[in-house]
């Protein structure tokens, strides 16, 4: 570790290992460098706790491979870590000393006893924990079972700024100080150039993720969104436009909107929605006929929107007793056979398809104007008899444990943050992060038409 500059983040995490506190727990902001602390205790407790065995968790397989096993590459590897890819263990060869990973990812139809820690024996006495956030204190009360064997229990746990962390509260509960930090912390390793981009973001996000400063959210979801900006009249329909559906499923009232994509704008317009009530997959694809249609199966000069692909909840892709087929390949026929005639996309990813995140990435959509909504869509949502992207709009709200509420008429902006997973995940401003340096600090640790409705059929 000859060649690693720590930032205090990191220093004061190594601080509380040799005072021996039992749980540490960090609430830091994005860039701060948490996820290198873990890695860089790892190195800390192999020369500490030799020849003993370590757990790091973190919350997926895909946050693994994508986030922490690079950090370890870079920096253990040179250093004479191998990885045994049948144990999912990383050895350190100068000392002996073991790294258990694991994501702990378990299905709600799964029993607590059914964990991927179970049986486990860590020897060191200590548990890493990564991506908080993402997870429930249940992780904690299985790791710390894990311990036993361990000379003294140790808990290090580290996450993004959230309200009421429940792994700020478990340190503070046993008497200990938590760990706060803002992006700052690291700002020797994050560029000017990020720091700044990080100010387009809405303001609460910002106050959350960069200053760590969550607040409890009030009012409405998504309340980026502004009618006076979002709603617009000029726009002019151009049938090189790329064009998709997004649609969130339900037998009752499911709820499907018509977007496109105009390039002049760097916007997804939404253009139409259809929000029926009771109605099979093949009178849904009649319906979606008479308004868009695949360019595929488009008819020369048809006046229809013309869709390139399509996003839906994964909650389709399961058999229905009904028709003994999914609604995605249902979805997916020719037309002459009552279906859609195009290929569906969902995600199992559980980061993507946790509602909190998407909610998250389609309010920052709203608040850098990527998603806009024609005039006659917003009017015509005003005396539509059942749901409409209007009233969800205006109407979603958070409830008193700070989650949106499920009242049934948010089903258009459920389509919605499908689409936007797919189409307005990523986060620009993360290209201006920098690598972290490379000097160590010494002093303490050595080691073209106008959209209008439309009503033919195909």
């Amino acid at each position: 570790m000859n060649n690693i500059e720590y930032n205090d983040l990191q220093l004061e995490i190594f601080d509380r290992i040799e005072k021996g506190e039992r749980i540490i727990a960090a609430r830091c902001g994005w860039g701060s460098g948490k996820t290198s602390a873990l890695v860089f205790s790892l190195l800390f407790i192999s020369h500490k706790l030799k020849g003993k065995d370590t757990l790091l968790i973190t919350d997926t397989n895909n946050r693994y491979n994508s986030v922490l096993r690079p950090e370890i590459e870079k920096w253990l590897s040179p250093k004479g870590w191998v990885f045994n890819h049948t144990l999912k263990q990383w050895i350190d060869t100068k000392t002996g000393s073991k790294v258990y990973c694991r994501s702990y990812f378990r299905p709600n139809t799964r029993e607590a006893t059914h964990n991927p820690i179970e049986g486990l024996n860590i020897t060191s006495g200590v548990v890493l924990i990564d991506e908080c956030q993402t997870l429930t204190v249940e992780v904690a009360n299985k790791a710390f079972g894990r311990l036993r064997a361990g000379p003294k229990p140790v808990m290090i746990l580290v996450g993004l700024p959230v309200i009421d962390a429940w792994w700020i509260k478990l340190a503070e509960r046993d008497g200990y100080s938590p760990i706060f930090y803002s992006s700052y912390v690291n700002q020797n390793n994050l560029s000017e150039d990020w720091l700044e981009a990080t100010k387009s973001l809405p303001p609460d996000e910002r106050a959350a993720m960069v200053m760590n400063e969550p607040r409890p959210p009030s009012g409405l979801v998504y309340n980026e969104f502004k009618p006076s900006i979002h709603v617009i009249d000029d726009f002019v329909y151009d049938p090189s436009m790329t064009g998709r559906i997004a649609i969130d499923w339900g037998f009752r009232k499911p709820s499907i909107l018509i977007i496109v994509y105009d390039e002049s704008r760097q916007a997804s317009i939404i253009v139409n929605e259809i929000n029926p009530h009771e109605v099979t997959i093949e009178q849904l694809n009649e319906m979606i006929l008479s308004i868009a249609v695949p360019r595929e199966f488009a008819r020369p000069n048809d006046d229809r929107i013309l869709i390139d692909s399509g996003v839906a909840d994964k909650a389709g892709r399961a058999r229905s007793d009904h028709s003994g087929t999914s609604a995605f390949k249902l979805m997916r026929r020719h037309p002459d056979a009552g279906g859609l005639g195009l290929p569906l996309k969902s995600t199992t990813d559980p980061i993507r398809t946790d509602v909190l995140n998407g909610v998250q990435r389609l309010k920052r959509a709203f608040h850098n104007n990527k998603y806009l909504i024609i005039r006659e869509v917003w009017q015509k949502g005003e005396h539509a008899k059942g749901n409409s992207i209007r009233k969800a709009l205006l109407t979603y709200a958070w409830d008193n444990n700070e989650k949106p509420k499920k009242d049934g008429r948010e089903d258009p902006l459920d389509a919605l943050r499908y689409d936007c997973i797919f189409y307005h995940w990523s986060e620009s401003f993360r290209k201006y992060q920098k690598r972290t340096s490379s000097k160590l600090d010494k002093s303490k640790y050595n080691n073209s038409r106008r959209i209008r409705p439309k009503t033919k059929k195909f």
